[in-house]
């Protein structure tokens, strides 16, 4: 499925993209729809929400939520040992913030939630998306995501994906 550039409802990060629906995911990758959402209100990923409500995934989406996959059944990790490693993750060593804005972030230090598992963040009330966020990018780039953090994160990339 592409998304048409001259349809002003969608992002225009999506212009031109392949995605896919959470129907055609959960096929790909051998789960349910309903693990999908339930992935998604454990704060693992954001999915793309068009106009309509509905979501849509990309191709880095899907290599994402077959990660998430091997870290619970290959790695044994459960949701909050998933999360809390996402956590660290800080975004104000990623992306640029006024001391006040860090200090008054519920995603902080002592947080064990990534950051765009937070409403009210300082990014977000300033009406920046978290799935166009330079933190959230980073989870998109396994090989960098390895580097920064700081508990050990295991992920084959690319092995037997399902796109091929």
């Amino acid at each position: 499925m592409k998304i048409s550039p001259h349809n002003d409802n969608q992002p225009k990060c999506l212009s031109g993209k392949d995605l896919y629906s959470p129907k055609q995911v959960a096929r790909l990758l051998e789960l349910s729809v309903e693990t999908l959402r339930l992935y998604e209100r454990e704060g693992l990923f954001v999915p793309y929400k068009l106009s309509s409500g509905h979501r849509r995934f990309t191709t880095d989406d899907i290599e994402w939520i077959r990660c998430i996959q091997e870290q619970i059944h290959v790695n044994k990790l459960n949701f909050a040992g998933i999360r809390y490693m996402l956590s660290t993750l800080t975004c104000h060593t990623i992306k640029p913030c006024c001391l006040a804005d860090h200090e008054a972030c519920p995603a902080g230090s002592k947080s064990c939630r990534p950051c765009w598992d937070f409403e009210n963040t300082s990014c977000r009330l300033r009406g920046e998306s978290c799935r166009t966020c330079v933190v959230y990018q980073q989870v998109f780039d396994i090989d960098k995501l390895k580097k920064l953090l700081p508990v050990k994160f295991k992920c084959s990339r690319g092995t037997n994906s399902p796109l091929g």
